[in-house]
């Protein structure tokens, strides 16, 4: 049998499948340790804020702020789908509250909340908290776990090199075709980032979603009953369904993507079209309702 640098062909595939299956096996093993978390942190003094922030990111995070402002009657929407302030900021906001509020004040659109300096200053901060309590995955070791893609990466070309020179071994040429294009299919699986929140956080947060079903849309809950910040935290559990369930006018008039918790869409994106406010309220002309309940106490006020 010819060899080809100095390799027989059953030789070079057992070579390629061994490196192939160790960058597989020991780069899942980092990624799951490096994702794994503490599991003693507790999640029960956390604000729906942090909650919304592990269970769907940023853009929810945003989301849990404008539904709880929108609950104490501090915001609203005015022409052209613009945010507006409709009464003063509620006590025991957050930094991310204030600056959501701050921006509704120069009258923005929501979906451009995201690019306000404030905004991401607060957001940095409120990821830089649940990162030093154990809840999110910094980017230093998020980015070391896609450091095992570089295997099959250069896999790839030295399989291609290979069945270019090794065409009369047709039987190592056969098995290198669909093997390459395996390296290849690895080196994006490999390289994504993975979640922020750590995998305990994350079951941590299906527990609270168990215990807060009250505040799932699917219950038609009184949002009212439950305050500005039960607003928030069923943003945070229950995704942007529960603004649309609270409030499906300012939701359509903010453009509030229909983002769930636990979702990979981030960001801000056209909205739906419009509605009548929920109960005991009404709109007009083009903007909505204003009013709801003042900020309740607990999880660290509007928003959390």
């Amino acid at each position: 049998m010819n060899e080809v640098w100095g390799l027989s062909g059953p030789t070079f595939l057992l070579l390629f499948v061994g490196t192939l299956a160790a960058c597989v096996l020991l780069g899942s093993l980092h990624r799951r340790i490096a994702f794994r978390g503490r599991r003693d942190v507790p999640v029960d003094h956390l604000g729906p804020q942090q909650v919304a922030y592990l269970s769907g990111g940023a853009a929810l995070a945003l989301y849990s702020s404008l539904g709880g402002l929108r609950a104490a009657g501090a915001i609203g929407t005015g022409p052209k789908r613009t945010l507006v302030t409709t009464g003063a900021l509620p006590g025991g906001v957050t930094p991310l509250d204030t600056a959501v509020y701050n921006a509704a004040a120069k009258r923005i659109r929501a979906r451009r909340l995201a690019a306000e300096p404030w905004v991401i200053s607060a957001i940095d901060q409120l990821h830089q908290g649940l990162e030093a309590d154990g809840l999110t995955v910094g980017a230093r070791p998020r980015n070391l776990v896609r450091l095992w893609a570089i295997g099959p990466a250069l896999l790839v070309p030295i399989g291609v090199l290979r069945v270019s020179q090794a065409l009369g071994e047709q039987p190592t040429a056969v098995f290198l075709v669909p093997l390459s294009l395996l390296a290849l299919g690895l080196v994006f699986v490999l390289a994504r980032k993975g979640p922020l929140a750590t995998t305990a956080a994350v079951r941590a947060v299906h527990r609270l979603r168990d215990r807060y079903e009250h505040l799932s849309p699917r219950q038609s809950p009184a949002y009212g009953t439950y305050g500005a910040t039960g607003a928030a935290m069923g943003v945070a559990l229950f995704g942007a369904a529960s603004l649309y369930a609270m409030d499906p006018a300012f939701a359509a008039e903010a453009e509030i993507q229909r983002l769930g918790a636990g979702g990979t869409s981030s960001g801000f994106a056209g909205g739906a079209g419009g509605g009548s406010c929920s109960a005991g309220s009404s709109c007009g002309g083009g903007s909505s309702c204003g009013g709801g309940s003042s900020c309740g106490g607990g999880g660290g006020g509007c928003g959390g």
